[in-house]
């Protein structure tokens, strides 16, 4: 799948790559909750976090949004770790030329991932799509 941004989102990606000198995978936008989703190249974590967040914080107050920052890893099994956090188990399937991603969580943590009306979880969704070309997500 080729990714196309907006001349918006490339000016926040502009904007956030000279702010932390890291280079930026795929971004998403969700004007809703006012979040900038960031997916940095492997290895880049920590410098786009900078010391206890500063690049982060920085980053938030100049952009005018909050910020989202996931590790890129081209391990799909290590991207679903990094995307959701306290994910106990992966489990990829490949059906019909579908690629789907089963996590499984512990019950307390299931809302927190999923998110008020499933919107977390769609923006999990698009980023494993867009970055994996991954059909579908499943939280167990």
């Amino acid at each position: 799948m080729v990714i196309t941004f907006d001349t918006e989102t490339i000016r926040i990606i502009t904007l956030f790559e000279n702010l932390t000198n890291t280079s930026v995978k795929d971004c998403l936008i969700d004007y809703e909750s006012n979040t900038v989703y960031f997916v940095v190249d492997e290895g880049k974590m920590g410098m786009a976090i900078g010391r206890n967040g500063s690049s982060i914080k920085n980053a938030e107050k100049i952009i005018g949004k909050n910020i989202k920052v996931f590790e890129f890893s081209k391990n799909l099994s290590a991207f679903v770790k990094n995307l959701i956090q306290k994910v106990e188990e992966v489990r990829i399937k490949n059906e019909n030329e579908k690629i789907i991603v089963e996590v499984r969580v512990e019950k307390k943590f299931k809302p927190m991932i999923i998110g008020r009306d499933g919107k977390k979880l769609k923006i999990f969704k698009e980023i494993l799509e867009r970055n994996h070309k991954v059909s579908d997500l499943i939280i167990r």
